[in-house]
């Protein structure tokens, strides 16, 4: 491919980065040695994802069905690994040291499923393999640059559509139903990803859209990571049947747990808070950074100039 090509398809050439990335980052995360690898892994996938269903209507599936098989699997495998990870680093926070019997056990219970969690990721996902199926990429690259067309107006529309979306849910978070806060943090991370792909293509809105958009995402990550860690921690307490062994341990932990759901509830109200005041200014930018073309039936037709009045012509 020319250099000329690369330009005229910026967001081909970013994809090609990606999945150069996780080629290099296959081995380090799959064998669960560095968190970080594991982490950037897993947010590669999702970012392809949303580049493969973003050309879904364009490009032929006998491509990009075996492509988006290697990402789910990765995803599927690195899920709980990274899972583990964030919970081990949100234990850290714990600082009490009435509380530092009960932290230290939820500790090393994760730390053990974690060793189990790279065991099986070893095995279901082995590198060797993952990297041959990436070579699927190929065939995929090249039904999108013979799309290369269509991209901005599907990115267009897909910004449109996931932002009514991201909106609908959040106007729920706020008001009487109270919708589920998960279902906001899926529709925001889809529509986050949709925002990067449309940069890296050229369209970039507004810094202060990114800022604040990362804002709502850091509170509902933050939301979601505290609500897991609270199950877990309910979840392997009665796995062990720690009341009835230790029931002060497990009266501390239940208190660990009563304080990571009160965490997560303070970054649900930061969240509600962010949408209520700056919410539909941000929503506004985002449409006028991608202006809609209009279906041709919606078109006006241009107004036709009034003939001209007949000249009169003199009697002889």
């Amino acid at each position: 491919m020319s250099k000329r090509d690369d330009k005229e398809i910026p967001l081909l050439k970013y994809l090609d980065s990606l999945v150069d990335n996780l080629r290099k980052l296959m081995s380090a995360a799959v064998s669960g040695e560095d968190d970080d690898a594991v982490h950037d892994a897993r947010v590669i996938t999702r970012r392809l994802k949303a580049a493969t269903d973003l050309v879904k209507t364009v490009v032929s599936g006998r491509c990009r069905r075996p492509f988006d098989r290697v990402g789910k699997s990765l995803r599927r495998q690195l899920g709980p690994l990274r899972d583990l990870d964030v919970m081990l680093e949100h234990l850290g926070e714990f600082k009490q040291p009435k509380l530092q019997p009960a932290v230290q056990w939820m500790r090393d219970r994760l730390t053990a499923l974690r060793q189990e969690a790279v065991q099986t990721a070893g095995d279901k996902t082995p590198p060797a393999r993952m990297l041959a199926r990436l070579g699927t990429w190929w065939g995929l690259r090249h039904d999108i640059e013979a799309a290369r067309d269509s991209i901005p107006e599907l990115l267009t529309q897909s910004v449109h559509l996931q932002l009514d979306a991201f909106v609908e849910q959040a106007e729920d978070l706020i008001g009487v139903r109270r919708n589920d806060p998960h279902q906001l943090r899926i529709a925001g991370k889809s529509l986050r990803y949709t925002l990067e792909l449309a940069r890296e293509n050229g369209i970039r809105p507004p810094a202060s859209v990114a800022s604040l958009f990362k804002r709502m995402q850091t509170a509902l990550g933050l939301w979601h990571d505290f609500v897991v860690l609270a199950e877990r921690i309910m979840l392997e307490s009665v796995e062990c049947d720690l009341a009835l062994h230790n029931p002060r341990l497990q009266g501390d932990l239940l208190t660990v747990a009563q304080q990571c759901l009160r965490k997560s509830e303070s970054q649900l109200k930061k969240m509600a808070d962010l949408w209520t005041t700056r919410g539909h200014s941000l929503t506004d930018i985002i449409r006028q950074s991608f202006p809609l073309t209009p279906h041709p039936s919606e078109q006006i037709p241009p107004k036709e100039s009034p003939a001209p009045e007949p000249t009169a012509v003199p009697a002889a």
